[in-house]
């Protein structure tokens, strides 16, 4: 029997003692972060309060939702910003770095050394222009629930020569979002 990704938003809900879920509504929601320092290895948002738009936008609650916030985090991807403003990518297409990296909820990997090459899966979701590397994460995704904070650690290597590179690096977590509402505090 398979479950679809609104019943593991419901189960985690039910869980936690909100039983009204299923009367509310959905959304889908992205959340990005970016690291304009050059650099082989990042932590991608961790540290996102102290950054602003167009840097990131997850705002004053940083790398946590709030109390009536969760995201099921479907698709995972990564972009190579070009400049320290965080407002024009370069490609990480074929030619561009491949990142390996992990996903941190709590005090939990949920994903761990997952590669994402340069010349796979690719989609146009930062400036309509540049491709990002992504995954898909078939079946039901990844709940991030609300007050827990959460990061990905990431490392970039070129794609063809599997070195080590410093670049700088930013990531999206596409997903289905929720406004939970709750009665009660978790």
């Amino acid at each position: 029997m398979a479950i679809s990704a609104q019943d593991k938003m419901l189960y985690v809900a039910n869980k936690l003692g909100l039983t009204s879920l299923k009367d509310m509504q959905g959304s889908t929601r992205v959340v990005y972060d970016q690291i304009t320092t050059v650099a082989a290895d990042h932590i991608l948002f961790a540290g996102a309060a102290q950054r602003n738009f167009p840097l990131t936008n997850l705002g004053a609650n940083g790398n946590q939702f709030q109390v009536d916030e969760a995201l099921l985090v479907e698709q995972i991807g990564f972009f190579i910003p070009d400049a320290d403003d965080g407002q024009n990518y370069a490609g990480a297409g074929p030619n561009g770095s491949s990142v390996k990296f992990d996903l941190v909820i709590g005090n939990k990997t949920v994903i761990k050394d997952c590669v994402v090459e340069s010349g796979g899966q690719q989609a146009f979701y930062n400036d309509g222009a540049v491709a990002s590397s992504i995954l898909t994460l078939e079946g039901v995704g990844i709940l991030i629930p609300p007050q827990v904070e959460f990061y990905v650690r990431a490392s970039t290597f070129s794609g063809s020569t599997r070195a080590s590179q410093s670049r700088r690096l930013g990531c999206y977590l596409f997903g289905t979002a929720a406004l939970l509402n709750f009665n009660t505090t978790i």
